[in-house]
């Protein structure tokens, strides 16, 4: 319609411009022959220019800028905005990630673009394009996968999935605790008698530290047709590695220390295993679970445990000119104290790979028993106070239970010589069996008895004197043990005493 009232205006200007010429008569005959076109063709051009100048204005004025909507490089539809369908794709996404299947799902990366476009007066029907668009987006199956030491070990259905399967390992082996509040240990590390453990306050765990040995990371991938691992069976997997099962018929001349040697199993695995087994008695034809786990994935915890102990009261002997040889008097009866010790675990997948006491605070001091005895010297009569059998020492198990057995005495790492802790007769030196390997077993003719187990070689005989500090072997490996160390027990009057009130 611009185009027409342009045109009705020019032919008016021109009808008007002709009457004009007629009446002015007074213009010469060339102007009439050559101004009148020229000022005519000046007229038209004009006219004509404004015209079109006003309707390029007019359609810039009308136009209006769109997208046109791509899939996978197919135009599908226009849209006013591309906020528009980014918001679709992040309601389906997320409507994926709610859905309540097996498996999860999530868009295809990628396969939405646009391309701008301009025209005039352009109405876009954005819901039908939405539409269109929702109903033809790709999908694909996702899981989460779990990667230890950069190895892929399983593939769980979302995060959600994988974090709760990892917590449930370190739950394992740690439960989840109010940090600085203590639970009670279920078992204690040290022997205690029945009236002191009663007497004894609960021992205290706090757990400072739990982390995952090797190198975790989790990651969304695409898994196809294959489905999600099975949380439960993956976390047995992990923790045992789903090793084939081993096993052992004991023959003739077997012993558990044997078979371990002979095998290169650990005596813990084959106590661990085969719980049945009681003082080492196993008979011919017993068949020994030999299953070693292989864990993909370990669990190291840091551990504090706070216990009261016995302070076991001491003897101390004095000598009276007065008494016959071998005759004794109770001068006075000793009692036992109490201290509070805590202890540092470093543990791996529960089991104490360190332990170290990090502080100790007496209680209540024992009372030395002190017993008055007769002035006659008995050769190879011991003290009464023991002296270290290692010169620098350094206890690296403490007297307890370990795999449910009883471990009576400490062990000890340092210089390889084996000394006498104190002045006694050789009761038994040679190898013994039950664990003990190379042993030799000291009478110190007072009541006390200690044994020095797991040596290398004896250096001593049946019968033979030895005096406090004496070299009595070399400190090796043999019987039931993992390294070199030496094992070391006191007892008095035959019953087990705990050697770090002694030394």
């Amino acid at each position: 319609m611009a185009v027409f009232r342009g045109t009705g205006r020019m032919k008016n200007g021109w009808n008007a411009l002709q009457q004009k010429i007629r009446n002015n008569r007074s213009l010469s005959l060339n102007l009439r022959i050559y101004s009148v076109p020229i000022a005519v063709t000046a007229i038209a051009f004009a006219a004509i220019g404004g015209v079109a100048a006003l309707g390029h204005q007019y359609v810039q004025a009308n136009s209006v800028d769109y997208y046109r909507v791509m899939l996978e490089g197919k135009p599908i539809g226009a849209i006013s905005s591309k906020d528009k369908v980014e918001q679709l794709l992040s309601a389906k996404e997320a409507e994926l990630r709610k859905a309540d299947t097996p498996v999860l799902a999530a868009l295809d990366e990628d396969q939405v673009s646009y391309e701008p476009e301009r025209a005039y007066k352009i109405e876009t029907d954005d819901e039908a394009t939405l539409v269109r668009l929702e109903g033809m987006l790709k999908v694909h199956a996702v899981g989460v996968k779990i990667v230890v030491d950069g190895k892929d070990v399983g593939t769980v259905r979302d995060q959600k999935t994988a974090d709760a399967l990892l917590q449930r390992i370190k739950n394992k082996f740690a439960p989840q605790q109010t940090a600085k509040k203590s639970v009670p240990e279920v078992q204690s590390l040290s022997v205690k008698t029945t009236a002191t453990a009663k007497a004894a306050a609960t021992p205290q765990r706090t757990i400072t530290s739990v982390k995952f040995v090797e190198d975790i990371d989790t990651k969304e991938v695409a898994i196809g047709g294959t489905p999600p691992s099975d949380p439960d069976k993956l976390f047995e997997k992990l923790l045992t590695g789903n090793p084939a099962p081993i096993t052992y018929t004991v023959k003739e001349g077997d012993c558990v220390g044997c078979i371990a040697e002979k095998l290169g199993v650990s005596t813990d695995l084959i106590y661990e295993k085969n719980p049945w087994i009681k003082d080492d008695e196993i008979d011919v034809g017993d068949e020994l679970d030999l299953t070693a786990l292989t864990p993909l994935i370990n669990v190291e915890t840091v551990e504090q445990i706070t216990q009261v102990e016995p302070i076991e009261a001491t003897v101390e002997y004095q000598k009276s000119d007065d008494m016959r040889a071998g005759q004794t008097k109770v001068l006075r009866q000793g009692t036992d104290g109490q201290r509070q010790v805590t202890y540092r675990l470093v543990k791996q997948n529960g089991s104490t790979l360190e332990e170290e006491i990090v502080s100790q605070q007496v209680l209540k001091p024992a009372v030395s028993t002190i017993i008055l005895k007769g002035t006659k010297v008995i050769l190879g009569e011991g003290t009464g106070k023991f002296s270290w059998p290692v010169i620098g020492h350094r206890i690296t198990s403490y007297q307890g239970t370990r795999w449910g057995r009883m471990h009576k005495g400490i062990d000890i790492i340092g210089k390889s010589s084996i000394l006498a802790a104190d002045n006694g007769v050789i009761e038994f030196a040679g190898y013994k069996s039950g664990g003990l390997g190379n042993a030799v077993i000291i009478n110190h003719k007072n009541g006390y008895r200690t044994v020095y187990g797991h040596m290398k070689s004896v250096n001593v005989k049946k019968g033979q004197v030895v005096q406090k500090g004496d070299t009595i072997g070399i400190m090796g490996s043999t019987g039931h043990s993992t390294g070199t160390h030496l094992h070391f027990e006191i007892y008095l009057n035959g019953k087990l005493k705990n050697p770090t009130s002694y030394l």
